[in-house]
């Protein structure tokens, strides 16, 4: 890399220090560090960390954490998961269900025979069939007893 070159990410910087690159990136590297006034501090700090780091004593856990996650996923994958068990249903338990639906097919056979033309509304006289195109609409409140009633009757 020239200097004229944009700068190295801080991840191969890194890699410098922790001695991850090949050769030929790793002279690269070196040459353009050496003429960068912005890469020369980051890698000083990064070659002091790492000697930081090194100082630190290794934790000691007193626990195999490996193993006990082995463990338990094996554990987990051994035990068969339960079925689900069956419900039967008991006569009572069908009986509302039944019986409801008994009552609304038959209500509805009752409200479909209704509008057959056999019915009970066909058979009315035609004066109060066209009642619904009376000049008071239905519900409304009469002034008096003669006007609500039809003329004709």
């Amino acid at each position: 890399m020239s200097s004229a070159e944009q700068c190295p990410r801080t991840e191969a910087l890194s890699a410098l220090v922790d001695n991850e690159l090949a050769e030929p990136d790793r002279g690269a590297l070196d040459e353009h560090v050496a003429g960068c006034a912005i890469c020369a501090p980051v890698l000083a700090e990064f070659k002091q960390l790492r000697t930081r780091f090194a100082v630190l004593p290794e934790p000691e856990h007193g626990v195999d954490f490996v193993s006990l996650v082995d463990r338990r996923i094996a554990a987990a994958a051994a035990v068969p998961k339960p079925k689900p068990k069956l419900q039967r249903w008991r006569w009572w338990q069908l009986a509302p269900a039944a019986l409801g639906g008994a009552l609304s097919l038959s209500l509805g056979a009752h409200l479909g025979s209704a509008l057959t033309l056999g019915s009970q509304l066909t058979a009315q006289p035609s004066a109060l069939q066209m009642a619904a195109f009376a000049a008071n609409p239905p519900g409304a409140l009469c002034p008096a007893l003669q006007a609500c009633k039809p003329a004709g009757s």
